[in-house]
């Protein structure tokens, strides 16, 4: 089933990552991410594999959207992997970040409501000095778009990479969504990042107005603190953190005595 809108919703500071196992995963949340985009009167950057972008223009129009029309009038912007990462034929990290904030404050300029981007990082999977650079990129990242009217949403190919490299992906995203394969093939999965805390939040993707349940655990005992059900992720969102926020000033006033 073709989602008009994701499951999990995004707000401007917002830097996620996806882990994906197959490309039909990753359709399911890039193709809602980049319609709420569109819909909220963002501007949709996107850097993807030729194949992904054939089939995201297909899901776009079949949503409704002139295409043509969004592309001409800017709010479409897509590029293949090579056109984004390796304009001068290799990867500079400061480059591609002076392009992207550029970018946040054009989108302004011009009258959208954001900047809302989409990129694959499968290219460095196999290159360690492509990993490192990466990494270093991600941290940049992370640091410059809390403060920005700007959504990020990063595609990583999990069986491409290292577990190291992965986790040190982790580190530099708040919240990341993972593709649980045959097993939660009907269920779609994000962690948030919280304060010492995550907040595992989970949802059918095949039902409209699914029910989102939420488990949170202590990152380093992975004891479990908490768990819910909610009607958004919104809801089960603001729900883990004021319980993180209840069970913080516990610990604090604890320490005190």
């Amino acid at each position: 089933m073709l989602r008009s809108s994701p499951l999990f919703q995004f707000k401007h500071g917002d830097h996620t990552c996806v882990f994906y196992r197959s490309q039909s995963f990753l359709e399911s949340v890039l193709t809602p991410y980049i319609t709420e985009g569109l819909r909220n009167g963002e501007r949709c950057f996107c850097a993807q594999k030729p194949e992904v972008l054939r089939k995201l223009l297909y899901d776009l129009r079949f949503l409704g959207f002139d295409t043509d029309k969004e592309i001409k009038r800017g709010a479409l912007e897509l590029h293949t992997q090579d056109e984004i990462y390796f304009p001068n034929g290799s990867f500079e990290p400061l480059l591609l970040l002076e392009l992207l904030m550029h970018s946040v404050e054009d989108s302004l300029k011009k009258g959208f409501t954001g900047f809302r981007s989409a990129g694959e990082l499968a290219w460095a999977a196999h290159n360690d000095r492509h990993c490192d650079q990466l990494i270093g990129y991600e941290e940049l990242v992370s640091q410059a778009y809390p403060t920005k009217t700007a959504t990020g949403l990063c595609q990583y190919a999990i069986d491409d990479f290292s577990p190291n490299v992965l986790q040190s992906v982790l580190e530099h995203h708040k919240m990341h969504i993972t593709d649980g394969g045959r097993l939660s093939c009907s269920h779609s999965s994000i962690d948030v990042n919280y304060a010492g805390y995550t907040t595992e939040i989970v949802a059918d993707q095949y039902l409209i107005d699914p029910k989102y349940y939420y488990v949170i655990q202590q990152k380093r005992r992975s004891d479990v603190l908490a768990w819910g059900v909610a009607p958004t992720f919104e809801h089960a969102n603001a729900n883990a953190k004021q319980i993180i926020g209840a069970r913080q000033l516990i610990s604090d006033f604890q320490s005190i005595s």
